[in-house]
């Protein structure tokens, strides 16, 4: 399979559609090392890599459970342990943080950006090793907890929780066609469509 190929193919894999084991070591070293070659300007190697494996899932959901009940009161608490449940049941977790290194000719919007194209190859690492992978971000990443939860520093900026496990089946998604997002600039203000609709 091309590289090209594995990209148009990949598909995100919902908790409820990855069954156990993890990913074993040898494994997952390799899908981790595909976070070395994400675009990173300036060469600072911003990232911070924290895995839960199986046996600790379900102890993070209820810190994380207990961390969203305290920090979001527009979130019902029903869904909120809804959610809780829902992530137990996720065979291994990744925390992909932005270390981000300050003061540094490298903008931190920069640095943490290397850290989410860090998180892409790690999920396009996980296709090409039949590994199932989900990415999840927004309530779970922006609590203010996460930091105290899984021993960052203020300068190690939380960017994602990546899931992964065994897929229960393979998955490709119809991707429709990127003609519609695509414009070229013809001057001022000046916007045509790049390829025919």
């Amino acid at each position: 399979m091309s590289a090209l190929d594995l990209i148009y193919q990949r598909s995100s894999c919902h908790v409820h559609e990855m069954e156990h084991p993890a990913p074993d070591n040898v494994k997952l070293k390799r899908i981790l090392q595909a976070v070395m070659s994400a675009p990173d300007h300036g060469n600072i190697k911003p990232w911070h890599i924290v895995v839960v494996d199986t046996e600790h899932v379900p102890a993070m959901c209820e810190s994380m459970c207990n961390a969203w009940l305290e920090n979001a009161a527009h979130i019902e608490p029903g869904r909120i342990r809804r959610l809780t449940s829902y992530l137990k049941d996720a065979p291994m977790v990744v925390l992909v943080s932005a270390n981000v290194v300050e003061p540094h000719a490298v903008s931190r919007r920069d640095q943490v950006l290397a850290a989410a194209a860090a998180c892409q190859n790690i999920l396009l690492a996980a296709e090409q090793e039949e590994v199932a992978a989900i990415w999840y971000s927004t309530d779970a990443a922006e609590l203010p907890q996460v930091h105290e939860l899984f021993g960052l520093t203020k300068q190690q900026e939380p960017v994602a929780f990546i899931m992964l496990g065994s897929k229960k089946e393979q998955i490709i998604k119809k991707r429709s066609d990127v003609a519609k997002h695509c414009y070229q600039w013809l001057g001022d203000k000046q916007l045509a469509p790049l390829f025919d609709k």
